[in-house]
């Protein structure tokens, strides 16, 4: 093989195994320009975290958190699986909910998934290159009829007479040198006696053109007889390597016109028979403009646009999926304790109905008491036990849901800190100084959802006039041209800019059947007409949402006062009848219904206290105002202005 083709092959391994030696390349180059994107995009969005990956953290999620104290003695059984478990504060919850959470995660992938839409939206507009390499080596086969070769001497010994009759060539003279001639000839190929039969004509007088005329004659006679001078059939091999390389660039323009710029190349050479090498090149290029369908920067570039604002979109929706998020962790994380505390007051009033039916059982046996009271007293600690198990119950299967919630095992030793309960009966309630329509005018403005409702009102009209424009004919504008070089041996000849070609027209497609166009632009006036009214239900809807989160803060507040009212209350009839219970006066009934209803008002205030607490993230979210650090976190708003 040439050693230029030997080198143009390994020079294309080479270049193959680069660019397919790894897949991480690709992936890397993929990850810079969707951060990219993002980054370029995310000052338009606020609340965006201004770093973003969708690579998970290596990080082991509860190394270093503090391992739980051991009260847990009303957890009964279950208490054993809470023993030497990690505590998480709620700081923590939100923190390993964001960076583990796997429907976080799946959030952040759409985002990632939208900006790579996005990167191949814009690659289209980009100088768009390809090449390409293609090498064969073949062989052929054909039957060929070969002269033999005492039909090739016996043809020739005519031309050995010149005009003078003299011998032509000087160095035979004679028969003898003739016979001897006929000596080199291959073995089968010289009919027997037939060089003895051309010496005994050696003596015959006469010129030498005589003489070698009358040898020609005689071998033409002797060949013709026997079939030595008839040809043979004999197969010819023939082997070739041929390759072809094309090189090209498309352009596509913003305005709707398409550039096209293409160098080919080939070559054939033949390692056998017919040695020559033929090589050719070509450069061609053309541009397409559109004049009337598909033409103009708003109608080529349409798929673009949209997908720069699809991602804006999802921006949008990735920030308000994280707020959403922070307040469903958040919510979840007290409704735990307040599952927590529960099970606790429970628990609590159990022992209260236990240690009442054993002061109810001694007044019996002395009759202080009727039997009556007692079974009473003994049906009322049975159903508090029964309370009791479910409450636990209850408690132990929130928390395996709230595990899941934050993407870790339902299997992880963790408990939530019960003191963030206790910081916030500290806190205790307080008022937002907002009216209700204070609080949708800023709804109205902050919501970044109600921003892309509008949006896609202004998308409905581009798309409605990007459908008008397809029911134009089809006119382009075409230029071509083709500049070729001139086959040289062995070498690619420069292109023959002298010989140049090139041609300009119109393509012109009437608009006979516009059928589907019509209907897609039938859609595109129902789409329009449906984002309109889109927006007006969005509107409305932002406005019931704010109203309902108002109205469910203040009906938290007034639950909570009232609430508290309920546990000093409880807590004084309860006390009245164990004074009375230690005298002999408290009834079973009257017990039973003062320890009732006191579990009942300590679960309901806790209640309230974590529904007010909700119910003020809730309006934040759904005023727009909530703002969620990168950690999870949100910002604590003392005043809204």
């Amino acid at each position: 093989m040439p050693v230029n083709l030997s080198r143009t092959l390994c020079v294309v391994v080479a270049l193959a195994i680069a660019t397919g030696c790894t897949t991480a390349r690709y992936r890397r180059n993929a990850d810079q320009e969707v951060y990219g994107l993002i980054a370029e995009k995310t000052p338009n969005v606020p609340g965006m975290p201004a770093s973003f990956t969708i690579e998970a953290d290596p990080a082991e999620p509860l190394a270093g958190l503090p391992e739980a104290a051991a009260d847990t003695d009303f957890l009964g059984e279950a208490a054993a699986s809470e023993q030497g478990a990690h505590v998480i504060r709620l700081e923590k919850a939100l923190e390993l909910a964001v960076t583990h959470s796997r429907s976080y995660q799946n959030e952040k992938e759409l985002l990632y998934l939208q900006a790579l839409n996005l990167t191949l939206e814009r690659h289209q507009f980009a100088p768009i290159f390809s090449g390409q390499l293609t090498g064969d080596y073949a062989r052929s086969t054909s039957d060929v009829s070969k002269m033999s070769g005492a039909r090739g001497l016996a043809d020739a010994l005519p031309g050995w007479i010149d005009e003078t009759g003299d011998i032509a060539d000087t160095r035979l003279s004679g028969a003898t040198t003739l016979s001897q001639a006929l000596g080199l000839l291959p073995p089968g190929s010289v009919p027997a006696g037939l060089p003895a039969a051309l010496a005994s004509v050696g003596g015959l007088a006469g010129s030498p053109g005589q003489l070698l005329s009358n040898y020609a004659d005689l071998v033409e006679s002797a060949f013709t007889a026997t079939g030595a001078n008839q040809p043979r059939e004999e197969i010819m091999n023939e082997r070739t390597y041929s390759g072809q390389t094309s090189f090209g660039v498309g352009i596509l323009l913003k305005g709707g016109a398409e550039i096209a710029l293409g160098l080919t190349s080939n070559f054939l050479r033949y390692v056998t028979g017919d040695p020559r090498v033929t090589t050719s090149s070509a450069l061609t290029g053309s541009i397409t403009q559109p004049l009337l369908r598909g033409a103009g920067h708003k109608i080529a570039a349409e798929n673009l646009t949209q997908a720069e604002r699809d991602l804006l979109y999802q921006l949008r929706s990735f920030t308000r999926f994280r707020k959403e998020f922070a307040v469903d962790v958040a919510s979840n994380y007290y409704r735990i304790l307040q599952s927590r505390d529960a099970a606790r007051n429970t628990w609590q009033g159990y022992q209260a109905f236990v240690e009442a039916f054993e002061r109810d059982q001694a007044h019996a046996e002395v009759g202080r008491i009727t039997q009556a009271d007692l079974g009473r007293s003994q049906q009322a600690k049975l159903n508090a036990e029964v309370s009791w198990i479910a409450a636990v119950r209850s408690y132990r299967q929130s928390m395996d849901e709230f595990k899941i919630l934050l993407g870790l095992s339902t299997d992880a030793p963790v408990v939530l800190e019960p003191g963030e309960l206790t910081r916030l009966r500290e806190r205790g309630i307080s008022s937002i100084p907002l009216s209700t329509e204070a609080a949708v005018d800023v709804a109205l403005v902050s919501r970044l959802d109600l921003y892309t409702v509008r949006d896609e009102v202004d998308d409905a009209e581009r798309k409605l006039a990007v459908a008008a424009n397809a029911l134009k004919p089809g006119l382009d504008l075409i230029v071509t041209g083709q500049v070729d070089t001139v086959p040289e041996d062995d070498a690619f000849s420069e292109l023959d800019w002298q010989r140049a070609r090139w041609s300009a027209g119109f393509d012109l497609d009437l608009p006979f059947d516009r059928k589907s166009e019509r209907n897609a632009y039938r859609r595109a006036l129902i789409s329009h007409e449906r984002a309109a009214r889109e927006f007006d239900l969005a509107v409305d809807g932002v406005k019931l949402e704010v109203r309902e989160a108002w109205r469910d803060l203040n009906e938290a507040e007034a639950t909570y006062r009232i609430r508290q009212i309920a546990v000093d209350l409880n807590q004084r009839r309860v006390e009245e009848q164990k004074l009375r219970a230690e005298l002999g006066r408290a009834t079973a009934l009257d017990q039973i219904d003062a320890q009732n209803d006191l579990v009942s008002a300590q679960n309901g205030l806790t209640a309230a206290l974590v529904s007010h607490t909700i119910a003020k993230l809730r309006l934040w979210l759904d005023m727009g105002i909530l703002y969620i650090k990168e950690d999870g976190q949100w910002e604590e708003l003392s005043d809204v202005e």
